[in-house]
């Protein structure tokens, strides 16, 4: 699995380079409110479907090997940061804005999340992909973890400024969650040991490229509400033919 765990590296090294992560560091603290009302709101959907994924999808209901208990391990954790979420949008004063159930349905399927909701969309179908392969769902699973980290490395920043501003901590878009991310980490040398046959191999290179081409669209679209005055240039993550990774 070494050329899956190189492949995911490539992929972040290029989207490292992208304009959020970047011009996030232009926020100030006078706009960081406005910016995480825009924001949090966005990851309910988004955090609680990927607790479905670890659930039903990534997660071995009956272990039979060490590969598959270090998967379980992971998603155990991962499943219950929806918790870290719930904390934020108490703090940041929105989580009683929602009277009732239709109100609750519209703001999580308003029309504003439509690009991130597609986004967890294609990751459930990849995660459905796997079947039950742990090489696979492995793949997918260290590609997701890794835009995880590269993302809320990102929103730490802008948590730390609205401390700086309100004197209040958050946790999901703060330390706690990447810090949570970082200490239950999957561990990848007794992946590396593996040697994939060619078609699990290059079915886990497509796992991976696809979802850093959403990813990217991710960006894009976080980018674009974050920013809306600015513009940023048109490009995709493509594959070339030896499965290695560049932005054009």
């Amino acid at each position: 699995m070494k050329r899956v765990f190189y492949a995911i590296n490539e992929c972040k090294k290029v989207l490292l380079n992208h304009p959020l992560f970047l011009d996030v560091h232009t926020i100030t603290q006078d706009q960081v409110i406005e910016k995480m009302n825009i924001w949090a709101p966005l990851f309910v959907h988004l955090t609680m479907t990927f607790r479905d994924i670890n659930q039903m999808f990534y997660q071995f209901p009956h272990p039979k090997n060490d590969l598959q208990e270090a998967i379980n391990a992971h998603t155990e954790i991962d499943s219950t940061h929806w918790n870290l979420l719930k904390t934020d949008l108490q703090t940041l004063g929105i989580y009683n804005n929602v009277k009732n159930y239709g109100e609750a349905m519209s703001m999580i399927w308003e029309d504003t999340g439509a690009p991130i909701r597609n986004y967890m969309y294609h990751v459930m179908i990849r995660a459905q992909m796997c079947e039950d392969n742990v090489y696979l769902r492995m793949s997918a699973l260290e590609a997701g973890e890794t835009t995880v980290k590269m993302f809320f490395n990102t929103t730490k920043y802008i948590a730390n400024l609205y401390e700086k501003k309100t004197g209040k901590k958050l946790h999901y878009f703060g330390d706690t969650h990447i810090e949570s991310e970082v200490d239950n980490a999957v561990d990848l040398s007794i992946f590396e040991r593996q040697k994939l046959s060619q078609e699990t191999l290059d079915k886990s290179l497509y796992i991976v490229n696809a979802h850093f081409d959403k990813f990217k669209y991710f960006l894009d679209y976080k980018y674009s509400i974050t920013f809306p005055d600015k513009v940023i240039p048109k490009g995709n993550l493509l594959a070339k033919k030896d499965n290695s990774f560049l932005y054009s």
